[in-house]
């Protein structure tokens, strides 16, 4: 339920406020009146704006450094355009030439003031690590984007400006920025959107409600918005009306496989597997052959129904598909199923020399490590050392990206960061934003995945020295940073891991995984609990309906003692993410500080019921032990 986030988007704003053609002889001023006053803005020469409308295609393509290029080319046709010169700085900002980007800035200043020059500013200080002399430029794009009146400008401004605001962890201050927003520009859809991610967060679900609404009722077709609003129905204790929303957000989306997945898997989750498995048979394609095989594994497992996910992926054998496409489909049904030992064996059937080798032998060496003991584990080890080998026979199969997302906490309790070294179908390449595929990265995932064997395996400090090893050649690594956070984490040394997410921060202070994971271990060991809570609550905007961070966010109020906001989201977790055994034991604590010890009792098994992690189920048996003599003794 991500929704994009209120970045930098240079053309956009570009194209807003300055690509007016001018006429042959060269640009003139072009008038226009703006709430009654008489505004004047200049064009550009059709010279120039040819070089610039190539410039802005390249920036599609992420290809900076030809961007820049055609703006340097505009800008020989028509000096005096003062946003040409900021759209360059904010390329070459992006680029890293910060000294040249400045001395643009300065330029564009020289001609005149514009939103385009303030933004340009602004997002060099945050290249620099100035939020606060940031803040206050993005205060002024959006000062001048109200005066000037242009739609696209005001919208883009105050969403920046927001997003900057949120960074510094300033909810309140974004509030009231989006709440202007929403003022000066009643048919922005992205406004309401961030508005209702925000009111929840900060705990008005009307707020969020009626938000979401007024977007859906801006733009029907509006998915974000519809599946946020699902979530908030199911958080609220509505799921009649949380169904509705999921069938209108089907029917938008003519039967997306993943919104279906999200509606199913919630389906089941929270008991409804009749209903489950009839909007499955509903959602499942008529023909199975190896054009379909994938979305009906993915419908079956989402319904819980791995047997049949498994029984596709075999039957779609006999219509074309791959053994070793069959036997990862299979395989991962296998997980589902908790048949880790042979889920391993299904994915050790991959042959070598086929495409999904070295995805086998990680989805292998995974299921193995958690399925736990001497002879998996160091199957395991060799299923590993099968991938690297493989790796080094093709090394262009595992390039490193130093931009990679770090695991993210699945309503799993503190992290995920030890359940999921490799994603689920990770051997489809992605496409980058020109559409050229992006391969994955294998490298990577082996890093992770020998450092959590080698903590699997009680040897932690081993796992930190391999970790430390891959960070001094990819030392800014968002997921080799946060695993490493994690390894320390569970040693005991959560002080160390607090500065690991905290470098990740520095980097990129919206990483939802590294806001959660920092905030949840400050939160776990008593530091500083109001900045602990106010990232969590950043997280929870960032990813609204994530039913982990919004347990993460309860935690929080629970261990700073306010009982109220702890119980109400702490619930709405356990709706979001029905059977989770960590959020099932912090209801269960919950519960035990209201002294509903019977209670607690009774939510702390039902945690157990659901194979909590060791850590988890450990913390949970020591606080049935204390509890049931008060209690009773028999439950």
């Amino acid at each position: 339920m991500k929704k994009p986030r209120a970045d930098r988007s240079p053309a956009a704003l570009f194209v807003a406020c300055c690509l007016v053609v001018g006429c042959a002889t060269g640009p003139r001023p072009v008038s226009k009146i703006v709430n009654g006053h008489i505004v004047v803005t200049r064009a550009i020469g059709p010279d120039a704006y040819e070089h610039v409308a190539r410039a802005l295609l390249f920036e599609e393509e992420q290809r900076w450094e030809e961007a820049a290029r055609e703006l340097q080319r505009a800008l020989s046709y028509d000096d005096q355009a003062a946003e040409i010169w900021a759209h360059l700085a904010d390329l070459q900002v992006r680029m890293g030439q910060v000294d040249e980007a400045k001395t643009c800035i300065e330029r564009s200043f020289e001609i005149e003031p514009t939103v385009a020059g303030h933004l340009a500013w602004a997002h060099l200080l945050e290249a620099r690590h100035d939020e606060k002399a940031a803040l206050e430029r993005y205060g002024q794009a959006a000062a001048l984007a109200l005066s000037d009146g242009e739609a696209e400008a005001i919208e883009a401004t105050h969403l920046a400006l927001s997003s900057a605001q949120l960074a510094t962890l300033d909810l309140a201050g974004a509030h009231a920025t989006i709440r202007r927003l929403t003022d000066a520009a009643r048919d922005s859809v992205r406004a309401q959107i961030e508005r209702a991610a925000l009111a929840w967060a900060e705990g008005h679900p009307a707020e969020a409600e009626t938000a979401l609404k007024a977007a859906l009722t801006l733009e029907p077709s509006e998915i974000d918005g519809r599946l946020m609003l699902a979530a908030l129905q199911v958080a609220t204790d509505r799921p009649a009306e949380a169904k509705t929303t999921f069938r209108e957000a089907l029917d938008r989306t003519e039967d997306s496989i993943e919104v279906a997945e999200m509606f199913l898997k919630w389906l089941a989750a929270r008991g409804d597997t009749a209903e489950a498995a009839l909007e499955a048979d509903r959602l499942t394609p008529d023909v199975l052959d190896e054009n379909t095989v994938e979305a009906i594994v993915r419908i079956e497992r989402a319904a819980g129904r791995p047997e049949r996910a498994i029984a596709a992926a075999e039957k779609a054998q006999t219509k074309g598909l791959s053994a070793a496409r069959a036997a990862l489909l299979a395989g991962s049904a296998l997980v589902d199923a908790k048949d880790l030992a042979g889920a391993a064996a299904r994915f050790l059937k991959v042959r070598k020399g086929e495409p999904e080798f070295i995805e086998s032998r990680l989805r292998a060496a995974e299921a193995l490590r958690r399925a736990g003991g001497a002879r998996p584990l160091a199957e395991a080890d060799r299923a590993l050392d099968d991938a690297t080998a493989a790796l080094t026979l093709d090394p262009s199969a595992g390039v490193i990206s130093t931009t990679g997302k770090a695991p993210t906490r699945s309503g799993d309790g503190k992290t995920s960061t030890e359940s999921k070294p490799v994603p689920e179908a990770a051997s489809d390449t992605k496409a980058t934003e020109s559409g050229a595929p992006r391969p994955h990265d294998w490298a990577s995932d082996l890093i992770i995945a020998r450092a959590l064997l080698d903590e699997k395996r009680g040897d932690p400090a081993r796992a930190a020295r391999g970790l430390d090893a891959a960070l001094q050649k990819d030392p800014d690594n968002p997921r080799f940073l946060l695993i490493r956070a994690a390894i320390d984490e569970r040693r005991g040394e959560w002080r160390a891991a607090l500065k690991m997410a905290g470098k990740i921060l520095q980097a990129d202070a919206r990483n939802v995984e590294a806001l959660n994971f920092r905030g949840f271990v400050a939160v776990d060991h008593g530091e500083d609990l109001p900045t602990a809570t106010r990232q969590l609550q950043v997280a929870m905007v960032l990813d609204p309906g994530a039913g982990g961070i919004v347990d993460s966010l309860g935690w929080a109020y629970l261990r700073g003692g306010d009982l109220a906001r702890a119980s109400d989201l702490l619930a709405q977790a356990e709706r979001l993410e029905p059977g989770d055994p960590e959020i099932l034991a912090h209801l269960a604590e919950l519960y035990s500080r209201e002294k509903q010890i019977d209670r607690a009792v009774a939510t702390y098994r039902r945690a157990l019921a659901h194979d909590p992690e060791e850590r988890v189920a450990r913390d949970i048996l020591k606080n049935l032990h204390a509890l049931e003599p008060a209690g009773g003794g028999s439950h």
